[in-house]
């Protein structure tokens, strides 16, 4: 009889071996695994925090670069734009309820208004020029002075810049200053404009602008830098809800810091459906931008804390802005200037501290978010940015 013999190494686990193998693999999956999750939600929670800060940046370089052009008045160096009492070339609408705002959307937040003559982005040169352009020359010489529209060429280096130039633009001549109202572009040949200049319509009424004289002086061709001008222009900044997507979760659309321009408006109001085409969304997920004002060196600010809004009380009521700075001045003691109601263009002759809060969000909500960790949330990033504006404190020559 053959006997057959079992190596001892033959034999494999045994099934108790196997379930306390198991038992431990699945420990250590399931450690692993909450690890895993825990560097997921640390990476998207990070990503989504450094792009709420990058939007919280942007939208306040944005800002800054804009503000800084408020009260540019380029269009007459001697006298100041006319300007009608309840649309002052600068102000603050404060705690303006936002439309259509959801739960957890932003409830209210500033508007900033302020006026600006915009230069388009390059400089030209002038190329051709009335023989006899001065109003001296014209009488010397016995020709009327209102006899023919003075044409201008200019060279703008480049067709694209020509094509900006518009009917209602200032062609202002760098070597004297001088500012002439464009009433008719002739013809745009390539990178030269031809245009016709003239009487600035609303002279009569304002006081300032073009008098559709010749210009005082000779401009030399081929020499004189020139820049052309969008006057007038008065800029808007506000929270609106946009639907940039469409999201189910946020039906109401997304709380977006967006930027309005139009020609100043005389009648008093701001027409947004009007100048709809002009918005510009600076940045998306903002939860929050408040603008203060000082003029004690940030001892104070005009607006913290403020609940009135609207006009006649934000801005102008007992105890709306304006009544603040005017508190602040009577303390530092600035003499003539104790009640800046009295003069809309006051912030050009007095330095003032602009303070900017922004406050973005998440772009999405998270448990993480919330103290508890039980309850979807937003994470808020505040910035706050504080400047003079290069054009206030600034008086006219």
């Amino acid at each position: 009889m053959v006997r057959h013999f079992r190596n001892k190494n033959t034999f494999g686990f045994s099934l108790v071996e196997l379930l306390v193998a198991l038992v431990f693999t699945l420990i250590l999956m399931a450690g692993l695994a909450s690890v895993f999750k825990a560097s997921i939600t640390s990476f998207y929670m990070s990503g989504e925090t450094t792009s709420s800060a990058r939007r919280n940046r942007l939208g306040i370089d944005l800002l800054g670069e804009d503000i800084n052009t408020a009260g540019m008045y380029l269009t007459d160096m001697a006298l100041l734009p006319f300007t009608v009492d309840n649309m002052p070339p600068f102000w603050i609408n404060p705690n303006v309820p936002i439309l259509n705002a959801g739960t957890n959307d932003p409830a209210s937040a500033d508007e900033l208004y302020f006026y600006m003559d915009e230069p388009l982005p390059f400089e030209g040169i002038l190329t051709a020029s009335p023989v006899s352009q001065t109003a001296a020359d014209m009488v010397l010489s016995g020709v009327s002075v209102v006899s023919s529209p003075p044409t201008y060429e200019v060279d703008c280096l480049n067709a694209d810049y020509a094509r900006m130039v518009k009917d209602g633009h200032y062609l202002i001549f760098k070597d004297f200053w001088e500012a002439l109202y464009i009433t008719r572009v002739i013809s745009v040949n390539g990178k030269n404009v031809t245009v016709e200049t003239g009487m600035t319509p609303n002279v009569g009424v304002t006081g300032s602008g073009s008098s559709g004289l010749p210009a005082r002086v000779n401009h030399l061709n081929n020499r004189t830098r020139v820049v052309f001008v969008n006057p007038a222009q008065m800029v808007k900044y506000k929270i609106e809800m946009l639907k940039l997507d469409p999201d189910p979760e946020k039906p109401n659309g997304v709380p977006c810091l967006v930027r309005y321009q139009a020609p100043y408006p005389y009648e008093g109001v701001f027409d947004e459906a009007a100048n709809s085409r002009t918005r510009q969304m600076i940045t998306e997920n903002v939860s929050g931008f408040k603008v203060y004002l000082s003029v004690n060196g940030g001892t104070t600010w005009a607006g913290e804390g403020l609940s009135a809004t609207g006009f006649g009380a934000g801005w102008n009521g007992s105890t709306g802005i304006r009544s603040q700075i005017d508190t602040q001045l009577s303390v530092v003691g600035r003499p003539g200037f104790k009640d800046t109601r009295a003069d809309d263009h006051w912030f050009r002759r007095i330095p003032v501290l602009v303070r900017v809060d922004v406050t973005t969000r998440t772009a999405t909500m998270r448990a993480e978010f919330s103290a508890g960790h039980d309850e979807l949330k937003y994470r808020d990033l505040f910035q706050s940015f504080i400047f003079v504006p290069r054009h206030f404190g600034l008086p006219m020559n």
